[in-house]
């Protein structure tokens, strides 16, 4: 390629054809640079992760990782077309202005304005997309750029990254058919149809349904709507406020579930038997404690599915063989349904615990080019499995599909039973804009900025996580506190723009809308740091959860009397109509909805899950367990998922902490080293956070409670108050 002057290339019939090549050339030599950099990022970190799975990965599994390495080549090959048909009106117009044009300094050039155009869609992903750069190895100064005043950044936004973009692609367009040549004619009628045609459908009003006739006798919808780790007392209608109270931050973390809760029967005290998810679920679907069901820890191996399928009838089950319209819809936290299927007709999740879909998602991360350009309908197509990654598969990706269904389902008339399964409040608390700095302290620049820092390395195969947590200065705490609010509020908000379809489309008028979680989560509270099914030292948090009800005609009211996730789909079925299996444990509130029958205290029994750090106990020595890389496997006969490895299955489940709650009282159970059960008792009034022992002042209290708890835990027997205080419970 020539080094010398070429005044060829400054005339404008020299343009496209002298400045293609150097401008391919300059663009495939930034993509190259983009890829090797990814291959090293990868290769790099993987060095990095000094756990189990990451050998496992580099070796056993290193002719997969090629091959998802050289798929990727194809987005390469398309920003590449891309980029070309962007930069090259760029190119000609910059040759014309230098004194001596030559082929190299247009490939030079044309290597400065792809990556000026990927550094603009970099800035862009930092007010778009945020979640994506948890992974990226990029400056913090993209996170500050951006720091406009709270005033001004809607136009500066609309200006940035909506009229300036037009404008661009605008002019591009005009280069090419302002050309002789009809093929470049051609490329700039097709620049102005992608860009506009979808700007034009975008604009477009949304429909709206006929008004549906009022029937009485039309069958109830029912539409379950979660966040994981959403807590029962960290919403504006029970009472919970914020550390702002500022602009957006005025209307406090549940706008929309609180105007909700206001019309609405409102359970202040339901607690889940075990605070982990995919446990958690299967409680909820089966009205079913987990030593019922058997699924008692988050990687289950085949068999005990298996075994589980054929012990459960869950709801959606039931409701399907009522006629009706049943769909698991979320994203990565929903995942377990992609394990645990639990009756549902429809699923539309991300996948769950597969060791080739993790090795995927790093692969795609590493080649930062595809969250950045490919989080739309066209990268789905060309590469299916990321609609399968947590990143991708985002709270707004769910909402957009609830809301597309609701429409289709007003237009079929068919009555539908749904669960709509959220991520938002899940560790590490990273939301989008502009959830994710509403509630935040605004000069805050630690390393919790956007999310909480996560150590993999120490989370799958290390021990000191506890200590580590516990010694965040109050700075720390506060701003891990408020990434939790701005994730209650965008979960929030998902709950209003479905709300808003479902009248939109006719429907509100005769849908059970239910507003909940799977369980909540500790946020340093006295006796805990992080986390949930950890431990029930502390308060009850991570147990406590949301319960709405919501059942159009009925009056709002608050109901504190305690009752059980596995109490909602009796309850559900008692309002709907269905029968209800007699396998099921749980007992139907539904007469205390109706307001026919007086409310009653249940007693909340529960049991820890996988126990990812075994928290301390003052005094107690418990039994060891391995680091979660040493007691799970990948099970490649089982679609690579993680399971427990059999040799502890017996051994995690005796390690349980068990716990019993009643109206005024809390007993814990931990297992001890020496095969030994120490029992620790608590006044709720008092002593929630576990700050004081009463076990050996009140034995009137522990004896009773203690033998109710031993019965649940050895015999799997339930007890109600009156059979564990038959003169009362004591204050």
């Amino acid at each position: 390629m020539s080094r010398t002057s070429d005044p060829a290339l400054a005339r404008p019939s020299a343009a496209p054809r002298k400045l293609l090549w150097p401008t391919v050339a300059g663009t495939a030599l930034f993509l190259f640079v983009q890829y090797a950099s990814a291959i090293w990022r990868l290769a790099h970190s993987s060095k990095e992760m000094d756990n189990k799975f990451s050998a496992l990965a580099r070796t056993h599994y290193l002719k997969f990782l090629i091959g998802q390495n050289l798929e990727v080549l194809i987005a390469y090959v398309l920003l590449g077309i891309a980029a070309v048909t962007l930069v090259l009106p760029l190119v000609s117009t910059w040759c014309k202005r230098l004194r001596k044009p030559s082929r190299t300094k247009a490939i030079a050039i044309a290597f400065f304005l792809v990556g000026f155009i990927h550094g603009y869609f970099m800035l862009r992903l930092t007010k778009t997309r945020p979640y994506f750069l948890n992974d990226a190895e990029f400056g913090a100064w993209y996170y500050r750029v951006l720091d406009w005043p709270a005033s001004v950044q809607p136009a500066l936004r609309l200006i940035l990254f909506v009229i300036l973009p037009l404008l661009f692609v605008a002019w591009v367009a005009w280069w090419y058919i302002r050309r002789s040549n009809r093929i470049s004619r051609l490329i700039g009628i097709g620049v102005l149809v992608v860009t506009l045609v979808p700007l034009a459908i975008s604009a477009l009003p949304a429909k709206t349904a006929a008004p549906v006739a009022k029937d009485d006798k039309r069958p109830w919808n029912v539409l379950i709507i979660a966040s994981d780790s959403l807590r029962g007392d960290r919403l504006g209608c029970d009472g919970y406020r914020p550390a702002r109270s500022d602009g957006p931050a005025a209307a406090g973390v549940s706008p929309a579930i609180d105007a909700l809760a206001a019309r609405s029967i409102r359970f202040s005290r339901c607690y889940t038997p075990i605070a982990s998810t995919m446990e958690s679920s299967v409680t909820f679907m089966s009205s079913q404690f987990p030593h019922t069901h058997g699924i008692r820890q988050m990687y289950p191996d085949q068999d005990t599915v298996k075994r589980m399928e054929e012990t459960v009838l869950p709801m959606a089950s039931v409701m399907k063989a009522k006629g009706y319209d049943t769909a698991a819809i979320g994203d990565w936290c929903a995942g377990y349904y992609q394990v645990v299927p639990l009756g549902f007709q429809d699923i539309s999740v991300s996948n769950f615990d597969s060791f080739k879909i993790y090795m995927s998602q790093a692969v795609v991360m590493a080649h930062f080019v595809i969250p950045l350009y490919f989080d739309n309908a066209l990268g789905y197509r060309l590469f299916p499995q990321i609609a399968s990654f947590a990143q991708f598969v985002t709270p707004d990706v769910v909402t957009d599909r609830v809301e597309n269904r609701i429409e289709q389902q007003a237009a079929s008339g068919r009555p539908f039973f749904w669960h709509v399964f959220y991520s938002c409040n899940h560790l590490p608390y990273r939301s989008s804009e502009p959830y994710n700095r509403m509630f935040t302290n605004p000069d805050y620049r630690g390393e919790n900025s956007h999310g909480v820092a996560f150590d993999i390395n120490k989370f799958i195969g290390g021990t000191d996580l506890e200590s580590k947590w516990k010694a965040l200065p109050a700075t720390e705490v506060n701003q891990i506190r408020s990434l939790y609010d701005g994730c209650t509020r965008q979960f929030d908000h998902c709950v209003d723009r479905i709300l808003d379809a479902l009248k939109r489309n006719g429907l509100d008028d005769h849908t059970i809308v239910v507003i909940t979680a799977d369980h909540g989560d500790d946020l340093y509270e006295p006796g805990v740091t992080l986390g949930h099914g950890l431990t029930f030292n502390g308060g009850g948090q991570a147990n406590h959860i949301p319960m709405i009800v919501h059942v159009p005609g009925l009056e709002g009211k608050v109901i504190p009397e305690t009752i059980r996730t596995v109490d909602v789909m009796p309850t559900l079925a008692d309002l709907v109509g269905a029968e209800k299996p007699d396998r099921w444990e749980g007992r139907s509130v539904a007469n205390w909805i109706k307001g026919t029958e007086t409310p009653e205290t249940i007693p909340f029994f529960g049991e820890t899950g996988f126990p990812f750090i075994q928290f301390t106990v003052p005094g107690i020595e418990r039994p060891k367990l391995p680091t979660m890389d040493e007691l799970t496997t990948i099970d490649e006969d089982y679609n690579y998922q993680f399971v427990l490895k059999e040799e502890y299955r017996e051994r995690l489940v005796a390690a349980k902490q068990r716990c019993l709650i009643t109206k005024n009282w809390k007993l814990v159970c931990t297992p001890t080293k020496q095969g030994t059960r120490h029992f620790a008792l608590y006044r709720l009034a008092t002593d929630e956070s576990g700050g004081i022992d009463r076990a050996d002042k009140h034995p009137e209290i522990l004896v009773p409670m203690k033998a109710a708890l031993e019965r649940w835990i050895d015999d799997h027997q339930q007890s109600t108050i009156h059979e564990i205080f038959p003169d009362g419970e004591p204050g």
